[in-house]
């Protein structure tokens, strides 16, 4: 989910100067058009196994569409510079966010890097008691459950987690597209706001 531009990187390490021995990622690399999956190895950990066998594989390893499809999909990231409005939205849907702070108690915190974030809803703000609590029953998520049916209804389709309202738009999001969703956000965020204390 950190990868393929969502953060305004390539990947979400890009943020910190992080290398890592191992990377595994899948979804971004076809945009979820085929199933594709694969693994970035240093080249030190990789030269062990020069001369030794490294018995894994599977039925569906290097499908040639699959590979096809990641080939065009990395192309469309560097054409249509995906990566770069990905940033440049992030910063953008990070300030309007901050700004719909100052109208809805009920927004705790929001934490983004580039296009990846989510929304934190409290009844106080002081506390930071959860709207809905972690691992919430059915009649704990009744506000929630609301804030949720209005997203829909307005038509903007995300992921509400217990208090939590993620925001991942398209890496191709204009601010046009922004500002409409986050309007519809706010909408639904009304709703938890006659629940603050």
């Amino acid at each position: 989910m950190s990868g393929f531009g969502r953060t305004g990187k390539w990947f979400g390490v890009d943020h910190h100067g992080v290398v890592p021995d191992i990377m595994c990622f899948a979804k971004g690399l076809t945009c979820g058009y085929i199933p594709l999956g694969g693994m970035i190895i240093k080249e030190e950990l990789i030269d062990k196994f020069n001369d030794k066998p490294l018995p894994l594989g599977l039925t569906y390893s290097a499908h040639a569409v699959a590979c096809a499809a990641a080939i065009e999909v990395l192309q469309i990231y560097e054409d249509e510079n995906l990566i770069s409005n990905a940033a440049t939205m992030g910063k953008y849907m990070e300030s309007k966010i901050e700004k719909m702070k100052e109208k809805h108690p009920s927004i705790g915190d929001y934490r983004t890097t580039g296009l990846l974030g989510c929304i934190e809803l409290v009844k106080n703000r002081k506390t930071k008691e959860p709207m809905a609590p972690w691992n919430a029953t059915a009649d704990e998520m009744a506000v929630m459950n609301k804030v949720n049916a209005k997203l829909l209804q307005e038509g903007l389709f995300t992921f509400v987690r217990w208090n939590f309202i993620f925001t991942a738009p398209p890496l191709c999001i204009t601010m046009e597209q922004m500002d409409e969703a986050l309007d519809i956000i706010s909408k639904a965020i009304a709703i938890a706001d006659e629940h603050t204390v």
